[in-house]
């Protein structure tokens, strides 16, 4: 009785044993009673990749990593064990691909089958290969764009540079001193406009004016025509009377007449004859001036200094009779001072004519030694004779005051 229940203890040990290793290798993937195809894959990193990761074609789960462990041959490689489901075959070409078959990072084995004809075996070793980790895609698809990046922002910091050393405090001032020219601008251009507006406002009106006098004007036309008609009729009549008259022979006798005028502003011009000597010729001019000039000077001399000239007898009776003068006359040249202004002074004569001094009238001419000096202005004190020298000397800069006292002249400075 007791070996039977040892027997049953040990058989019910050795099944729990059994029972226990065959779950152990059925969650490893490690049937016991199956028959899967087993195939091999040496890689030299696999980034995570575990037993009873599963094994996919297009996605569809075809079996699962059976086992994995180094090379024996201590080149740190790993082998990879898969296994395969028998109905599942693939050519020599297909390439075993480890990949992330999540975001999570989780890895399978994706098998990318080929196109020959020849079929792998049991047992045979598989082509690797090896995608990324998602960091490192990351990193491969952006590393262009942070090459750009980076390229932008160099120019982006010499842009920036560039904008410092021309948009200086000067810069900045001018610029902001243009857009206040442009703000004066355009409200100069804003009052022009409404200028302009107020006008083109007046200038309607005018135009509107302009328009009701022009029909007025074509409305008296049109109320006229008879008469217009009348009056360009009588235009006709009169040009035909001036056609059938002797035009012709009065033009040609204002022709005669125009010719002959020609030939006397001609002998004129070329100082043939007395009346082109009379025009061409200044001497009689001159000599008429010279003569005007010097009866001027001999009728002033004969009022100053009547003695010299007058001394003949009036009435013959036996005595000569002499012009003297009044007491008043010596009362005004004898023992008074006046003073005048002296503009000017000459070796030789100058005619006594306004042209000759500014425009100046009644300027008396008297000698001083061997000189011709010219005087305007009586003045009876000096304050007056300043006065008036001051308004002199903007047609004379050089005039003074002369003080004259019995023929002495002597100047004031």
């Amino acid at each position: 009785m007791k070996r039977i229940t040892y027997f049953k203890i040990g058989l019910v040990a050795t099944l729990s044993i059994v029972a226990l290793l065959w779950g152990l290798n059925f969650l490893k993937g490690k049937g016991t009673f199956n028959s899967d195809d087993l195939y091999y894959v040496v890689y030299e990193r696999i980034d995570g990749l575990a037993a009873t990761n599963p094994v996919l074609i297009n996605g569809f789960k075809v079996g699962q990593v059976r086992d994995i462990h180094f090379m024996p041959d201590n080149s740190s490689r790993l082998v990879v064990e898969i296994a395969i489901k028998k109905e599942y075959r693939f050519h020599k070409t297909t390439v075993a691909r480890i990949f992330s078959s999540d975001l999570m990072g989780t890895k399978a084995i994706e098998l990318k089958v080929g196109q020959e004809s020849d079929w792998q075996a049991s047992g045979d070793t598989l082509i690797p290969d090896f995608e990324g980790s998602l960091q490192e895609m990351v990193s491969v698809q952006m590393l262009p764009l942070k090459n750009k990046a980076e390229s932008l922002m160099k120019e982006m910091e010499d842009v920036i540079e560039i904008v410092k050393v021309i948009f200086d405090e000067q810069t900045r001032e001018d610029i902001s001193d243009s857009f206040k020219n442009i703000k004066a601008t355009f409200s100069n251009l804003e009052r022009s406009t409404s200028n302009l507006d107020t006008i083109v406002d007046g200038g309607k009106v005018r135009f509107i004016n302009i328009l009701r006098n022009v029909e007025s004007i074509t409305e008296n036309l049109k109320n006229n025509n008879k008469v217009l008609s009348l009056a360009i009729s009588n235009m006709a009549n009169i040009s035909d009377s001036l056609s059938k008259s002797e035009i012709k022979q009065v033009v040609n006798q204002a022709y005669s007449v125009l010719s002959q005028l020609d030939e006397i502003t001609r002998k004129i011009n070329n100082s043939e004859g007395t009346m082109g000597l009379l025009i061409n010729n200044d001497t009689l001019f001159h000599n008429l001036e010279n003569a005007t000039y010097n009866l001027n000077r001999l009728l002033e001399d004969l009022r100053l200094n009547p003695k010299r000239y007058v001394q003949f007898s009036a009435f013959n009776l036996g005595k000569t009779v002499y012009v003297e003068q009044t007491p008043e006359e010596e009362q005004v040249t004898k023992g008074k001072i006046i003073y005048k202004i002296q503009i000017k002074s000459s070796n030789s004569p100058i005619i006594l004519i306004p042209e000759n001094f500014n425009g100046y009238k009644n300027v008396e001419e008297a000698m001083m030694g061997e000189s011709y000096i010219y005087l305007i202005g009586k003045k009876k004190n000096l304050e007056n004779a300043r006065s008036y020298l001051r308004e002199v000397k903007n047609d004379f800069p050089d005039a003074f005051i002369v003080e004259i006292l019995e023929g002495t002249y002597v100047p004031v400075h």
